[in-house]
């Protein structure tokens, strides 16, 4: 699964991370002092048949207007949960507590469904993974489109019809008056996606979650939909969190990223530092499973973590990562790691910051772990198929 991280070369990895072009855009005042979004202690808890399902555990996440924060992980890591928490989207059955969750200063936490209502593709908006399933099939594009902006602003529909299609031209959709004719089965899947940024920036919002905005789509249009989402941000200034598997992705447009792995983050930093200086394990993990051209050789065994993300029930008595680290000591089941400042000291909300008891500098990590846990870890798999256990150490 973690394969499917994405592809790219050496220099998008550490170069793109060192030297991506800075936001030429300044930041609006507000963003010297409140974050656009500031989370605290963010937690998900799902009944079920089988147990309480704890799929996200003690979340921090803050993003400063015209700031792009990428959120990365493996598929069942929390990501998207996290993201549904944050905009109120979680069914009601599910449980979701924070010790803060705020918009500019404005507390999100106990708002009425009135209330999320009003704020909801107004002053933040969520663009899906899927806008074949996000658009309504039985209305027009416009009609859709109209009836977002009318819910929010005093607007008449001659007035909304002019903004809906100024903004398609925006997002690079040719005919828009066309456009705003048709059904969404009628376009394809690359101005869907448009049609849906479109719809996003309607009321100008001051936060956009994008979750996996280019996975439906091919490469060539992946690149267009980011460029584009990196325009309108230095445009308008926005906040942006993206929710992404494409560690080239995250190189090219993040300023900073939040690692996730089993519901809590295990990481977070600059794009830089946590590229090119990974911390945690799980991080290192992620950027060995990516193939880069020219070094890696034709036939050649790609790096990958063994095993699968756990299911997230019951408390957490241990590191959450230990079953699948090359590095697991004892000292790792002493109990819940929490996440600590690589520099030892400062907010690790802020600074480079990782979930781990292994030394920030690097040692107590030896240069062939990784090779010997996945080859230790293939063969038991191929004795556990076999019927036979290997044989215990001498």
């Amino acid at each position: 699964m973690n394969r499917a991280m994405g592809t790219q070369t050496d220099a998008q990895t550490k170069t793109q991370a060192q030297t991506k072009t800075q936001k030429q855009t300044p930041l609006p005042a507000a963003a010297a002092g409140e974050p656009v979004l500031d989370v605290r202690g963010l937690a998900v808890e799902i009944p079920t048949t089988n147990g309480l399902l704890r799929p996200v555990r003690g979340v921090d996440l803050n993003v400063a207007a015209g700031e792009t924060l990428a959120i990365v992980g493996e598929s069942g890591c929390g990501k998207s949960l996290t993201s549904l928490a944050i905009m109120g989207l979680l069914p009601r059955h599910a449980r979701v507590s924070a010790q803060r969750i705020a918009l500019k200063g404005a507390t999100l936490q106990g708002l009425s469904d009135r209330g999320w209502r009003k704020l909801r593709g107004n002053r933040m908006a969520m663009i899906f993974q899927d806008p074949m399933t996000a658009l309504d099939p039985c209305y027009r594009i416009g009609d859709q489109m109209v009836e977002v902006l009318r819910q929010h602003r005093k607007v008449s529909r001659a007035d909304a019809i002019a903004r809906c299609l100024a903004l398609l031209r925006q997002v690079g959709i040719s005919s828009p008056e066309q456009r705003l004719e048709q059904y969404p089965h009628q376009l394809s899947g690359g101005l869907r996606q448009r049609v849906m940024i479109a719809m996003a920036l309607l009321c100008e919002p001051e936060l956009i979650i994008a979750d996996e905005p280019t996975t439906a789509l091919d490469v060539t249009i992946q690149a267009q939909i980011l460029h584009l989402l990196a325009r309108i941000q230095r445009e308008t200034g926005i906040g942006l969190v993206l929710i992404t598997h494409d560690l080239g992705v995250v190189a090219g447009i993040a300023d900073r990223v939040a690692v996730m792995y089993g519901g809590q983050v295990v990481e977070t930093g600059s794009c830089e530092d946590v590229l090119t200086r990974p911390l945690h394990p799980y991080t290192e993990g992620l950027l060995r499973s990516i193939p880069v051209p020219g070094a890696t050789r034709r036939g050649e065994l790609l790096g990958y973590i063994p095993g699968v993300v756990p299911r997230q029930t019951g408390e957490l008595t241990r590191c959450g990562f230990i079953e699948r680290c090359p590095y697991a000591s004892a000292a790792c089941a002493a109990g819940p790691v929490a996440l600590r400042a690589a520099a030892g000291s400062g907010d690790p909300h802020v600074s480079h910051a990782m979930r781990c008891v292994l030394p920030a500098d690097g040692s107590g990590r030896a240069a062939d772990a990784w090779q010997r846990h996945t080859q230790g870890t293939a063969v038991a798999e191929e004795m556990a198929v076999a019927g036979t256990a290997p044989e215990a150490a001498p």
